[in-house]
């Protein structure tokens, strides 16, 4: 199951870019402080009518007969749909004196990092894709109060 419980859109984190982090088990609150990122996994649906031209299609397998199908109209909702398969992004790690968890990001990890040392709530570390450390992350007053 590839389905992310949030997508935090994070903003460009100057000179870095900024991207989405991908939360697959909501666990990114106990790390940092999110509310400053708008959650992109509350959005819906949009309901759309499509219009189904008028074509002809045999009513059975290996009918000698076509039948006419009149142009109609039909309901449907798009931008429901989950992928499949992996996250997009690079994965990246975060690890603190109780948890370890995993997350994946669009955005650089360099924004990543510097967003985390403005909002942590617990003293952290992060790890690149490959498993590089970077340096730790010490909470900040207002993120963990």
């Amino acid at each position: 199951m590839a389905a992310s419980t949030n997508i935090y859109v994070l903003p460009d984190q100057s000179p870095y870019e900024g991207g989405k982090i991908y939360d697959r088990w909501g666990n990114l609150e106990y790390f940092a402080d999110v509310t400053a990122l708008s959650d992109e996994a509350s959005s819906g649906g949009t309901d759309q009518v499509q219009e189904v031209k008028a074509h002809s299609r045999k009513p059975y397998l290996n009918s000698k007969v076509e039948i006419s199908i009149p142009k109609h109209d039909r309901n449907v909702v798009q931008g429901v749909r989950q992928a499949k398969g992996a996250l997009p992004g690079k994965r990246f790690t975060l690890q603190s004196a109780l948890e370890k968890r995993d997350f994946t990001t669009t955005a650089t990890i360099s924004a990543v990092y510097t967003w985390l040392k403005t909002t942590a709530k617990v003293d952290l570390t992060l790890y690149s894709n490959r498993g590089t450390p970077y340096d730790p992350i010490k909470a900040t007053s207002e993120a963990a109060g």
